[in-house]
């Protein structure tokens, strides 16, 4: 038999014997024992450093989060209150007949065109000078005294209160316009409001800066005169107003005025490869 008719069997016979040596170190790594060796002290200690070199860290990022959370869930909740808020439709019920009358003086005697003309075309206007008159009622200052007042109340979210005595006419309207401006202020402000309630700034803290925005908001973009607010509790006496002015007042007291992001909340820069 030649040599060549030898090399297959040979063959045959070498792979034979490495496919067996392979299975068997197969068997011997898969029954060996895989566990993780035990640690040294040294090195457990190692571990329990780099724990407590970061737990303050983790601790102050827990209550970031727990701080953004809670803005975001307030805030939230705001929005949704708000939303109900928009809904009613409560009417105010007349208590004191209003000495001036029953109408405006001037071409628009109920104040109509005015108030579709800033989109408040659901606002209605009470001439009453009772109790919920809240800037007419017990105002009177003595014999001789002259009274104008009006209100704008959440309780009634579409209604305006206006109240003068005969003589005054002339500053009826531009009363009328203060209050329409308070319409404003709460159907484009609300939730900065109720923001600074959440933050515990209370209404006296930004009252002052809410009436002389109103009055201003009627000089500067409806064209009352500034003097009509002159002596008043709510005057105008602002050279720079502008559009914006009394919501830097709110941001001024620390008042949010956008809705939470986590990226305020942050505890430190976001790094990323």
């Amino acid at each position: 038999m030649s040599p060549a008719r030898l090399w297959i069997p040979v063959l045959s016979g070498v792979l034979t014997v490495v496919l067996g040596v392979a299975a068997i170190l197969g068997l011997e790594w898969m029954m060996a024992d895989r566990r993780a060796p035990a640690v040294t002290t040294a090195q457990a200690n190692v571990v329990v450093s780099a724990f407590e070199a970061t737990a303050e860290f983790a601790a102050e990022v827990r209550r970031a989060r727990g701080a953004f959370l809670e803005a975001r869930s307030g805030w939230e909740a705001d929005a949704a209150w708000i939303a109900r808020w928009l809904e009613e439709d409560a009417a105010p019920e007349p208590q004191v007949p209003n000495p001036g009358g029953q109408a405006l003086p001037g071409d628009d005697p109920y104040g109509r065109a005015f108030l579709d003309s800033i989109g408040a075309t659901d606002v209605q206007v009470i001439f009453d000078a009772g109790a919920e008159n809240c800037g007419y009622a017990g105002q009177e200052d003595g014999p001789g005294t002259l009274v104008v007042g009006g209100c704008y109340q959440t309780a009634y979210p579409d209604w305006l209160f206006v109240a003068w005595e005969p003589g005054i006419e002339r500053l009826a309207w531009p009363l009328f316009v203060h209050e329409a401006m308070h319409w404003y202020q709460y159907r484009t402000y609300f939730p900065y409001l109720r923001a600074a309630d959440r933050a515990g700034i209370s209404e006296s803290e930004y009252d002052a800066a809410l009436e002389r925005d109103a009055s201003c908001r009627a000089v500067y973009l409806h064209g009352i005169d500034r003097s009509a607010y002159a002596g008043s509790s709510s005057p105008c006496d602002l050279d720079d107003w502008y559009d914006g002015w009394f919501v830097d007042q709110l941001i001024a007291l620390g008042v949010r005025t956008s809705a939470p992001t986590s990226e305020e909340f942050e505890v430190s820069a976001v790094v990323r490869p």
